[in-house]
């Protein structure tokens, strides 16, 4: 094909066409948390993520540098918390879903999920931190989020890059 030369079609069509043409349908922007629908199943959230050690995740479309800047931050800059030691699997994800309902609506930028190691369970599954790191891949309002550090509690701590 000619670099200079018109489709006719394609004239035609730009011509008659309008904003709604060009809007990105499959883009919703989040004016309000909708809360994840999220079984309570251990053994369905074992599917979505059963990383027993370090964890990292970052949302397709995210650049690289969210993560790195999320894996520098001091866990004690991040004044948002919420603690499930010894919570079962189903208030875990109920307490999660208010917890990152709230962060959301009070527009929190980071927040901190300290779910423990597992190293008391009685199988020596994280069952806790699986589910929270699965809740994490699930949710529509994580960018980024990885482990802390050995010195900030290490696995048993996560630190989440929310959604502006």
């Amino acid at each position: 094909m000619k670099k200079d030369k018109k489709i006719k079609e394609l004239d035609d069509w730009l011509k008659n066409s309008n904003d709604e043409d060009f809007a990105d349908h499959d883009v919703s922007t989040l004016d309000e948390y909708d809360h994840e629908i999220f079984d309570y199943d251990f053994d369905q959230i074992i599917l979505i993520d059963n990383n027993k050690g370090i964890f990292e995740y970052k949302r397709n479309g995210v650049q690289d540098y969210v993560l790195n800047k999320l894996k520098r931050k001091n866990v004690s800059d991040i004044p948002i918390e919420i603690d499930l030691h010894g919570e079962t699997v189903k208030d875990a994800i109920l307490k999660l879903d208010d917890f990152f309902s709230n962060a959301f609506a009070d527009k929190a930028q980071f927040i901190k999920i300290i779910c423990g190691k597992g190293t008391n369970s009685t199988d020596n599954i994280p069952k806790i931190k699986i589910t929270t790191q699965a809740y994490i891949k699930k949710s529509l309002i994580v960018n980024a989020a990885c482990t802390a550090r050995d010195k900030d509690g290490g696995t048993g701590v996560i630190k989440v890059k929310l959604k502006n």
